[in-house]
């Protein structure tokens, strides 16, 4: 058993300038003692060239990829909860002490890199080289932005950056530039915006070498002055810190090996429809029943507005919450979106804003520049995970960028839609059915399809593929050309949670499961007519969706349920998969 000694060094931590300060001590109060030591071995100083997070807290695991994250004093707060984060899918370590300015990484680049075969780096230059500083400065850093000398000018910035980058690249890694954060205010030695300044000038760099950016600036430009560690200071509390590592672990994970061959997923959670503005608490519930996919099914914000200004701050919102920011830290997230986050409701094809606001979804929601939704319009997407024998394709639907507009009468308990069986219109479009077909054809063992608007349940004014009767059944008919086995729907839209199902010669019985709200409760409080629902219990209240798999049987046994805001089940149902 290994015991950690440094307990005592948590309430220390490393300042810009190599020193120790008390100012992050909090981020360990109420930790885990295996927590506390991954932290402690972050800021010792005497250790081997490399903080190995895992060294004093238990075996490493080889198998995971190794992450190496390089910086300054931000990075030495965010890499704690990195760490943490991951410490299921990667081995991620922090260059020793303080990486300083480019200049100071010219020099020490080697001894960081050492002779580990790295598969993902993670790094950043800049606030020390953006830096003043005056040897007769009592201010501590000697930082002066009045009578100081910079550091690093700009172009020798930009000089040693395509060095480094050059050096990094040898490696063979997958590199990640995390840009500099913000300059606040009343910032002793450094000039608000010239962030902006030498982050253009590392843009420069990065697109000369084709780098991955993860946008830290922008992500603390959003931040409340409670954030920071104080009024002027580029430094951050720990809350503030563990938002910028969640969206450093979402960026390591996106260009991490792919599930595919080397995890099962048994556990995959979903849901839809958050008002962001309020409280979702259901966020923190869904995160302790540890998914290991999660997908949300649309409605992800209320944008409803041909704003985009308006939209992306709205998107915003939904990313600075805690809850949220936890669980896309914790596992794989997918998203396609309805027509709210669309931008109009009930909206489609005529959406006059439809191609910015994909443009924000997808800069959200996606990671990777050539992931698979950039590389056409609209947002549908596939993703595999697990081995031959036990895998599971997920198939994001876009029932939005191209849907035809539909037909209005009078207005129902769930809303003014009629069925059309006009021939000419269509739910996805031309291209997206063409990709349907080639994905129905890949091998699966589980398939999830994801549809934003219910698929079985009956039309009674609401939107839901029943108002597209012709579509509805182009849909079953590709499914039995295909002969795509291990089908299950999942939707959401409807502010309430139910099941539906649908018997079929040939296939079966088809399932629906939908989920819905995260964070509203259904004013009514009673569905709307569906003929097609397989249990009479429907619903009302915040909720989310589960699928469970069991994959010990000679087929696979799947277990769907509703959970409400405590975690308890509500709905669940059993099926054998053929």
């Amino acid at each position: 058993m290994t015991i950690c000694r440094s307990r005592k060094l948590v309430k220390r931590h490393q300042n810009e300038d190599g020193r120790l300060t008390s100012d992050h001590s909090k981020q360990f109060s109420g930790l885990p003692t295996t927590d506390v030591c991954q932290r402690s071995v972050l800021i010792m100083k005497r250790v081997t060239p490399l903080f190995f997070m895992f060294a004093c807290c238990g075996p490493v695991i080889a198998e995971l990829p190794s992450v190496l994250i390089i910086g300054d004093s931000i990075s030495l707060g965010y890499t704690p909860h990195v760490v943490r984060m991951m410490q299921n899918e990667a081995k991620v370590v922090h260059n020793r002490g303080n990486a300083r300015d480019s200049g100071t990484g010219i020099k020490q680049i080697g001894n960081w890199l050492g002779d580990t075969q790295w598969d993902v780096i993670h790094f950043n230059w800049g606030l020390w080289d953006l830096c003043y500083r005056h040897p007769e400065s009592r201010v501590q850093g000697r930082r002066d932005k009045v009578r100081g000398t910079l550091t690093t000018s700009l172009g020798h910035y930009e000089k040693n950056l395509d060095a480094l980058v050059s050096r990094l690249n040898e490696t063979g890694a997958t590199l990640i530039w995390a840009n500099t954060t913000v300059v606040p205010e009343e910032e002793s030695g450094r000039k608000v915006n010239d962030d902006l300044k030498y982050n253009a000038a590392a843009a420069r760099v990065m697109k000369k070498y084709g780098v991955k950016t993860n946008d830290l600036n922008k992500l603390t430009r959003t931040f409340a002055p409670d954030l920071f560690t104080k009024p002027g200071d580029v430094h951050f509390k720990p809350e503030g810190y563990q938002q910028l590592a969640a969206q450093v672990a979402v960026s390591i994970r996106s260009v991490l090996p792919q599930q595919g061959e080397s995890s099962v997923v048994s556990r995959i959670m979903f849901g839809s429809c958050i008002k962001q503005d309020k409280p979702m608490p259901i966020l923190n519930t869904i995160a302790d029943s540890k998914p290991e996919v999660l997908i949300f099914l649309g409605d992800n914000i209320y944008g409803d507005t041909e704003d985009m200004s308006v939209l992306q701050a709205k998107y915003e919102k939904l990313g600075a919450d805690a809850g949220f920011q936890r669980l896309r830290a914790a596992c794989p997230t997918l998203a396609t979106w309805d027509d709210h986050d669309f931008g109009v409701n009930d909206g489609g094809a005529d959406y006059p804003k439809r191609k910015p606001s994909e443009q924000i979804f997808e800069d959200f929601w996606l990671d990777v520049s050539n992931d698979g939704a950039r590389t056409h319009p609209g947002v549908y997407d596939a993703h595999v995970f697990g081995p031959a024998g036990k895998r599971v394709q997920v198939i994001l639907l876009d029932t939005r960028y191209f849907r035809s507009p539909l037909k209005r009468g009078e207005k129902r308990v769930g809303g003014p839609w009629l069925p059309d069986d006009n021939p000419s219109k269509t739910m996805l479009g031309d291209a997206q059915w063409k990709w349907l077909e080639t994905q129905l054809l890949q091998p699966a063992d589980v398939r999830i399809i994801a549809s934003s608007i219910q698929f079985i349940a009956e039309d009674a004014g609401q939107e839901t593929w029943s108002n597209l009767p012709r579509e509805r059944q182009k849909m079953l008919a590709l499914l039995a050309a295909t002969k795509a086995t291990g089908v299950i729907f999942i939707s959401g839209d409807r502010h309430w949670s139910e099941l539906s199902s649908l018997d079929q010669d040939k296939s079966g019985r088809l399932l629906d499961l939908t989920s819905s709200s995260f964070n509203q409760v259904h004013p009514r409080g009673t569905p709307t007519a569906n003929r097609f629902r397989e249990h009479p219990k429907t619903y009302h209240k915040e909720n989310f969706g589960v699928i469970n798999i069991a994959w010990d049987k000679t087929s696979p046994q799947v277990t769907l349920e509703i959970r409400d805001l405590a975690g308890d089940v509500q709905l669940s149902h059993k099926v054998q998969l053929p």
